[in-house]
């Protein structure tokens, strides 16, 4: 008998020595992970915090848009021949925003100019009150503060600089994700209490000491934001690196390809042929998706460019840039290609929310609004975080002094 309880004593000491082995190592890559790109994360966190309301932050400041009760807005045909007409060297594809999910005024977007052709990503925006139909502002994107400051989110600003370099910046920010996942997936289980007191886990201790306190608040800030910090690192990581996420998904639900991306069409040009108007064009889309709420419209890029309709279905998560779309012949008005995200797979399902999941959209504005919330928490965990290392340092180099 007293064997068998020397066996069992022995067995849990060793156990107790494994799992406190896996901590140290699981607490030293935590550690590591903060110190070396603990910044990075506070800069992507602080930027997708503005990042989320950008549209409103664009529009701050701007006069409201006012009109009459019952007045209709400007036909978009009219508004884009008012554009056309300010800006007669950009020719060929305008993609227009309608106002709604945080702007007030339409926006006609031009995606290459010639101006900022050496960036990666900077197309000219122009701003049109929707019911007087006047252009209200202008700009490239980059060289407004809220902008800028999505370049820094999106690539490091690497993206001015060219754009492979650019598209270097964008895949490294991308791969940040798998390190913030790795992180937020160490701290929530070095958080994990071990005695079970949940609720000492997750509070702040009252009148604590300084040491006490800065744990409590490191500890409490990253259970709170751990979940969504771990979404948002895995769709940021998603962005780039979507070709190693497709096989995964595969093994549980199909996915193609085709019904993601966008379809290889053109309009057929005959003689004497003349586009059809963007009323047309919306008109069409109309009838496939009829009860759908129309919100952008991409017009063909040059002879044979197509139209592309985007409206979004009742319960899709892509609010602003909604996955039913509609590409018509600029010419004979016939529609060339449907696509309708009621008809996706789950895993195809899955890979069109990762963006809006990233943005909060997907949840509304309340979602909106903690995804904001919680762009600060790697803020609070860097600065905590480093404030106690620097807290447990000190205190080893005094338990070594002699006394």
């Amino acid at each position: 008998m007293r064997s068998y309880f020397l066996t069992m004593s022995a067995s849990i000491n060793s156990a107790s020595r494994w799992r406190r082995r896996v901590r140290g190592a699981w607490l030293k890559v935590h550690l590591w992970l903060a110190l070396t790109l603990g910044f990075f994360f506070v800069v992507l966190g602080l930027t997708g915090s503005f990042n989320v309301f950008i549209h409103e932050l664009e529009e701050l400041g701007l006069p409201p848009v006012r009109h009459e009760t019952g007045a209709l807005p400007r036909s978009l045909d009219d508004i884009l021949q008012t554009v056309r007409a300010a800006h007669p060297d950009k020719q060929g594809k305008w993609s227009l925003l309608l106002p709604g999910y945080g702007n007030d005024y339409l926006w006609a977007e031009y995606p290459k100019p010639t101006e900022t052709a050496d960036e990666l990503y900077a197309p000219f925006r122009v701003l049109v009150d929707p019911y007087s139909g006047k252009i209200v502002a202008e700009s490239y994107w980059g060289r407004t503060l809220w902008t800028l400051i999505y370049e820094v989110h999106a690539a490091l600003m690497t993206g001015k600089i060219g754009p492979r370099v650019g598209r270097i910046g964008f895949n490294s920010v991308c791969f940040f994700g798998l390190f913030l996942f790795t992180s937020a997936s160490t701290g929530l289980y070095l958080w994990w209490p071990r005695g079970g007191n949940f609720k000492k886990a997750v509070t702040v201790k009252r009148g604590a000491s300084p040491e006490r306190f800065y744990f409590d608040l490191h500890k409490t800030t990253g259970f709170y934001s751990s979940i969504i910090l771990l979404i948002l690192a895995f769709t940021g990581f998603s962005f780039g690196y979507a070709d190693y996420i497709k096989p995964l998904v595969r093994v549980v639900s199909a996915v193609k390809d085709k019904h993601l991306q966008e379809p290889d069409v053109r309009s057929r040009l005959s003689a004497g042929a003349r586009p059809i108007s963007v009323a047309r064009a919306v008109a069409v889309a109309d009838r496939i998706f009829p009860d759908a709420e129309l919100r952008g419209v991409e017009t063909p890029d040059g002879k044979e460019g197509v139209y592309c309709i985007s409206k979004r279905q009742a319960g899709e998560a892509n609010r602003r840039w909604p996955r039913s779309k509609v590409w018509i012949d600029q010419y004979g008005g016939q529609i060339l290609a449907v696509q309708d995200p009621n008809r996706f797979t789950g895993g195809e399902t899955f890979l069109n929310v990762l963006w809006p999941l990233h943005s909060g959209e997907a949840l509304g504005l309340a979602g909106r609004i903690v995804w904001c919330i919680v762009g600060l928490a790697p803020l609070l965990l860097y600065v905590s975080g480093l404030i106690r290392w620097r807290q447990k340092r000190r205190a080893r180099r005094t338990a070594r002094r002699p006394s």
